[in-house]
Order: C-alpha cells, then structure tokens, then sequence
C-alpha cells in the first residue's frame, strides 16, 4: 500500500534573500554528494501546474532526478540496467527552495511550491504542485548614454521586451547587448550599469540601463605574441584591423575567426592589451594577438554506412603553410559502394538486408570514388577572400538514374571568410562521361539509333561558371533550433568558357527555423530551381542536351519522402526483351513484367517542406519525434507540368541523437498511383518503344503498399 505526504512552504521578502543564498550554496554540493546505496529509488519526478517554465528546465534546476527508464518499469528492472537515484529527504526539501528562486529570477516573485511523495518499501514517486501566479511584467526600457549610442536601434534587439516578465536572464543578457554595441562603436572601455525597480502593487516594473562610454579609441599598435616558425606579419595579414582603424568588438572575433581557419594555430586569442593605452593617450589603444602554432600536418580517416552507397570510408590529409604565405593544402579522397561495387563485389552485400537496395541499380556494380588536391590561400585579395586551385578525379552514380566518370580542375575565390553573408565564384573543367540508359536518352531526343546515343555517352568537356550565395545565421550547424538559411546557386556552361555543352542552372532554397515552445522546433523549407538549355556541339553536331547528374530529381530522405529515392516525377520503364513486355490490339501496354524503373530528371523543381521536431516523452534528451508534410512538383521544357499537379505526402518519424548528427527514420504516406511512362525493351543491339502510350502499373492494393520507409542520418534540411 503506498502512503502519501504533503508539505509546503512560501517565502516572504523578509526570507526572500535567505532561500536563495542558501539554494546557491546547496547545489553544488548536491551535485558532489553520493546518494545513499541502501535509500528508496526514485520512480518518477512530475511537476504540476506550471506553464511558464518547462518541465526539463524544472528538473535540471533540482537534485531530486528520476531513475533512469529501464528502473521504471518492472520487469525490466530486474535486468538491473540503467542508473538508480536515490531519494534524499533533506535535498529533497532545498528543491522546493530551488524551484521557487527559478521562478523569482523568471519573474515570477509569488510562486508557491507544494510537493506530493507517494512512497513505497522501495521506491518514491514525487510530484511538484506549482501555482506560478501573476508575473511581474517590464513597464518600460530605458538606456541612457553620455555618448549617441543608438538606443532605439539597439532597444529593438534586446532579449528582454517590454510587456513581458522581468527575467534575471534576460536582463543581464541585455545589458551585454548594449555593451556589444557600444564597444562595436569605437568604445573599448564602455560599461553598463543596471537597475530595475518594482511595484508590487501594479506588478511593473521599470529597467534602466546607464551607459558610461568612455573615450573613443583608435588602434595604436598591434602586438602580436607568435610560437616559433609562425611570423608576425604573416598573423597581421590575416586581421580584420589595423593600426589607425577605429576600435571595433566585432573586427576582434572576425581577426581571431581568420587566424582559426588557416588551420595553422592550436590557439588564437585577439583582445585589447592589459596595459591598452597608448603612450598614457586614452583614445588609442593596442590590440594583442596570441597565436600558437599548431601540428603542420593533421590526418583524418573515417568509415560510414549509407542505405544506398552501402559502406563507405573516406580520409583527408592537410598541410597547413604550405610553402608559405599561410597556404593549405588538402588532399582527400572517398570510396563508396564497397561490398557491392567492383572489385569488392565478391563481397555480395547487395544480397544482404544492409545494402539489398542496391540489388537492381545497374548503376552501383563499380565502386564510387572521389580524389582530389586542394591549394587554399587565405587572405587572397583581403583578409575576408580566399582563393583555390583544385584538380580532381571522380565516380559518381544517381540511384537508378546515372554513372558520371570526370577527370578535371577547377578555381574559386571564397568572399566573406565564413562570416554570413558570403559568396564564391567558381570556374571547372572537367573531361566527363556520362552513362545512362539509352531508354533516357532515346526520351530527350525521341531518337534511339546508335550515331546519337553514342555521342550523348561519349567523353565532353563541360566547363562551368558558377556562383554561390549564402547567408546561414542558426544557432547549430547540425541540428538548428533557430534562425535561418538562405542559399542561390547558379552556373552557365557555354563554348566562350571552353564547354561543349551549353545551359544555364538555378536554384534557390530558404529554410527557417522557429521553436514553437522550449523544446519543439518548427522547420520551414521552399525550394525552386531551374534549367535552360542552349545549342552546344559535340563531335561536330550541334546538340541541345543537359547531363543527367545536371537535371532535377525529387523523391527521398531529404525532399518528399512519400517516394523512393528518384521516384517522383517522370519516369522510364526498361525491359530486358520484349517477351516481358504485353501489348495489346491498340497497342496499349498491359503488362510490364520484371521492368526496371529509370528516373528521367527534369529541368525544373518547387519543394516545400514543413516539419515538426518535438522530443519523445520517453528519453527525451536523445530521442525526438518529427511530425512533417512534404510537397514537391517536377516539369520539363515544352511540355507543361510534369506530374500534372503536386504531390503532398504527410509522414512522422523519430531521431536518435548521435555524435555524427541524428538517426532517423521517417514514414512517407504517399495517397498516389505509380508513375505512368513509356516502356521501351532491348530488342537486339538496340531498343524498342513497347505501345504509343504511357504505361500505367497497376496500384497494390492495403495501406502498407501506401508507406514508404526511409533511412537516414542527419536532418532532412
């Protein structure tokens, strides 16, 4: 039988001060003390009642925790996995006092906290009842300067609102805001003194924030402290200042940026100096920079798994201040399809569950690999460009869709040193050959006789310029909860660059990402893209022709997950003899047995995305679920919409957190009939278009037929 007790406790502005002392000095000492081998195990934590603080920022806030899972549930812990907790009364009564000075500083000055303990002989089950009450609620902001700090603009991009409650975090946050912007101004000594008065009866409250500037300063000198072999004007051409320049906190974080990238220092810091004043002149100041040199030479290796490059491993290799001048040189190198591609076929994965995707792409039967050196100067032009020379070496394959072999170089020059916005400018040539089934090409020029499919497969030079534009401001590279990204890239091919080949590509994309409460993410993506085709001459015939690995391709992990991989839009069906091939008297195509699906591309694209990202109630910190709509329409050239219409396909999922990024598996609801398109069969040496119409597979019937799995590691975008 369990028995239940209650207790509670309210702290008056007599106590106030007392309670949060005392839950200072506690936690940490909780934190160190081992919880007793023989106490009663925590069951559960619950909390009650709150609404404007969550549950995992309420329990990270205590030292009462909850066992882990698998001590939750009976029959599983018996099996002794997972981490017990045990209960400590006198900890257990500090939390009551933690959890109501987590309010305070929330802004939440009359929070009542009870507690609820369910006890059994040899487990707890707690319950924290919160009644958070009204907030106190900033009145008004007020940011007063001896000096034209720009308060309104600055007023704007504080973390604390007027209109909301008086968080403590908030508040120092913002006076750090104002800082920022005041030194960003030429102000290196500035400092920002806050306050804030309550009225307990209105619940308002005031915040004022006193700016002492100070001095305007310039740089007077630049002192740098280097490791043997690195010298000092190499370390001043990478910085975002000189002397003379007026001071500026953000030139500092763009200096000690650069240094970092060049990969040529272990530690980099760039700040003002202790003794900062000039020849005893307070409006110049000097600037330190401490650079360690780090290993010349790094290395990495890795190995990989993916559902259609089966294994997978990779290294590079960096030598920093190549040759001088700060320059890097990088060679990499990657090998995919192994197990299933020649030479390491013998293997035989693609008759195994891990690779068995693999089993019928005629595309896969050879190992992908990419070689590639990589001479990088950094600070070209200024110390926001860099400049590369690249030379390269490839085999890539599209699942089911295309093989391209290519053997050239390519130049760029890299604008905005990492820091958003940025932009690279890129020229490549390269010797390419690319293979696909001859149904594909025999579909773009309704032509299928040997003299043209061997052109459209022969070896061409493309050559390509190219731009890029990026503006990526998030709080995460791998897994976003906020901000956004916003990308253009676009490039022509066309003979006055050296191309045999002639079109012009686009692509826009824009993603963003909104937290919906303190732990749900909203992700938002829009995409658009398309291909415009010129006149090149190939073998001396003048030919209209984009390359396969060129062309737009929908269906996926990463687009609209309702599809397979490539499986959305316009489609081609092989046979491998016409006897597998029925026609009918109106030369209808009835049946296509054994047919191999061959996605054609397109030369336009619109996706949207939506997606939910919320964690798991159980195992919430590696855990998450993913509730998501995906939507996506193809076209081609003359010929209007193809699929007619959009497709949306809805779908959920989960992601195990990993080190790598998250796990994830996701199921696509697709609601639509197989794709139509026409069927042609080898028929000797050559093809045969099989009826004068699409064909149409027939729908299996039942709702798994309906679902399409994927599987992936990292987020979809």
């Amino acid at each position: 039988m369990l028995a239940s007790g209650r207790w509670s406790i309210s702290v008056d502005r007599l106590v106030g001060g007392c309670a949060i002392l005392l839950a200072a000095a506690c936690s940490s000492l909780a934190a160190q003390s081992p919880p007793s081998a023989n106490g009663l195990t925590v069951r559960s934590v619950a909390f009650k009642g709150n609404h404007a603080i969550d549950d995992e920022t309420l329990a990270a806030s205590i030292a009462t925790s909850e066992s882990a899972w698998p001590r939750r549930y009976a029959i599983i812990r018996l099996l002794g996995l997972g981490e017990r907790r045990t209960f400590d009364e006198l900890e257990f009564r500090r939390d009551v006092l933690r959890v109501q000075l987590l309010y305070r500083l929330s802004g939440y000055y009359d929070a009542r906290v009870d507690t609820t303990v369910e006890r059994a002989p040899d487990h707890v089950n707690v319950t924290f009842r919160i009644q958070e009450g009204p907030p106190i609620l900033v009145d008004s902001i007020t940011i007063r300067s001896n000096d034209s700090v720009r308060t309104g603009r600055v007023l704007r991009r504080l973390p604390l609102k007027v209109g909301r409650p008086l968080d403590r975090v908030l508040f120092d946050l913002s006076a750090d805001t104002i800082l920022f912007a005041a030194r960003e101004r030429g102000y290196p000594f500035a400092a920002v003194f806050r306050n804030y008065t309550v009225d307990r009866t209105t619940r308002l409250a005031e915040v004022t924030y006193d700016v002492e500037t100070g001095p305007r300063a310039r740089i007077g000198a630049i002192l740098v402290d280097t490791a043997a072999g690195v010298s000092a004007p190499l370390v001043r051409r990478f910085l975002a200042l000189r002397v003379g320049d007026r001071f500026s906190q953000s030139a500092l974080y763009e200096s000690q940026r650069t240094l970092y990238q060049t990969n040529m220092f272990r530690y980099v810091a760039v700040g003002i100096a202790p003794d900062s004043l000039v020849d005893a002149v307070d409006t110049l100041v000097r600037i330190k920079v401490t650079a360690l040199a780090g290993g010349r030479v790094q290395a990495r290796a890795g190995v990989g798994y993916g559902t259609v490059d089966c294994f997978r491993a990779q290294a590079t290799t960096s030598v920093a201040d190549f040759a001088g001048g700060g320059r890097r040189l990088d060679f990499a190198g990657k090998v995919s399809k192994i197990g299933v591609g020649v030479p390491t076929s013998g293997l035989g994965l693609q008759r195994s569950l891990l690779c068995s995707a693999l089993a019928d792409d005629p595309f896969s039967d050879t190992l992908n690999y990419t070689a590639s050196a990589t001479l990088t100067q950094p600070a070209l032009f200024s110390h926001s460009t860099s400049g590369a020379l690249s030379v390269f070496a490839e085999r890539r394959s599209e699942f089911k869709a295309y093989e391209n072999v290519s053997l050239g170089g390519a130049a760029s020059v890299a604008v905005g040193n990492g820091a958003p916005p940025g932009a690279t400018f890129t020229y490549r040539i390269a010797q390419t050959r690319t293979i696909a089934d001859a149904a594909t090409f025999c579909i773009f020029f309704d032509r299928c006789d040997t003299s043209v499919l061997g052109i459209l497969s022969s070896a061409k030079r493309e050559a390509t310029v190219g731009v890029a534009l990026a503006d990526v401001r998030t709080d995460a590279p791998i897994d976003p909860t906020k901000g956004h990204a916003l990308t253009l890239d676009a490039l022509t091919a066309a003979r006055a660059v050296g191309s045999q080949l002639a079109f012009s590509k686009a692509v826009g994309q824009a993603i963003w990402y909104r937290p919906v409460t303190a732990h749900a993410v909203l992700a938002l993506r829009i995409q658009a893209g398309a291909i415009a085709t010129g006149l090149g001459v190939v073998q001396g015939t003048p030919i209209r022709f984009v390359p396969p690995e060129e062309r737009f391709y929908a269906g996926g992990p990463t687009t609209v997950r309702g599809y397979g991989l490539n499986q959305m839009g316009p489609v081609v069906y092989v046979a491998a003899d016409t006897s597998q091939v029925s026609v009918d008297a109106q030369s209808t195509v009835t049946a296509c047995r054994s047919c191999r699906t061959s996605p054609l591309g397109s030369s336009g694209i619109v996706l949207a995305n939506a997606e939910l990202r919320t964690p798991s109630p159980v195992w919430p910190s590696r855990l998450r679920l993913a509730f998501f709509v995906d939507a996506g329409q193809l076209w081609e050239q003359g010929q209007g919409l193809v699929p007619s219409g959009w497709r949306v396909t809805p779908g959920a999922g989960v992601r195990v957190g990993t080190p790598l990024g998250p796990m994830r598996l996701d199921v696509g609801y697709n609601p639509y009939a197989p794709q139509c398109g026409p069927v042609y069969a080898v028929n000797g040496t050559s093809l045969q278009r099989m009826g004068t119409s699409d064909y149409c597979p027939p729908r299996t019937p039942g709702i798994l037929h309906r679902l399409t799995f994927q599987f992936s590691v990292g987020q979809p975008y």
